[in-house]
């Protein structure tokens, strides 16, 4: 999976921060390369899957959000769901309808997506299947 996803937290139907102290928390036992202080990271699971992950936004105005690319199979996919859950975001890949783990967070997302979005189950293979569903 090498296209861009997002993982995006949404109240109230908009964008809010990530909190980016957690973001480094949870990320820490599986960075390779990168920092997470500055918020670019290589990620490797487990089996030896890896992930790209970028911090974007975070200023006043601008509330910060994850962009992951070059998702390998297997438990990289994991360690993003991993991430999305202990952050509230909500995974959005390029192309495809949200993906959310608790029905409770539709009603948070903006009213585009609302409509299309997935509860799926916390897993990487079964946002992996959403995702190759669409």
């Amino acid at each position: 999976m090498s296209a861009e996803t997002f993982l995006f937290r949404f109240v109230g139907g908009e964008f809010a921060a990530l909190d980016v102290e957690l973001f480094r928390r949870v990320v820490e036992p599986y960075v390779v390369a990168g920092d997470p202080d500055l918020g670019e990271v290589l990620l490797r699971a487990e089996d030896g899957g890896t992930a790209e992950v970028d911090v974007r936004g975070g200023g006043a105005d601008d509330p910060a959000y994850l962009t992951v690319t070059h998702i390998s199979r297997g438990a990289a996919l994991d360690v993003v769901v991993r991430l999305a859950e202990a952050l509230g975001a909500v995974v959005l890949p390029v192309g495809c309808p949200a993906l959310l783990f608790r029905e409770e967070q539709r009603r948070h997302l903006p009213s585009a997506l609302r409509e299309t979005a997935l509860v799926v189950p916390p897993t990487g293979a079964a946002v992996g299947e959403a995702i190759a569903r669409s």
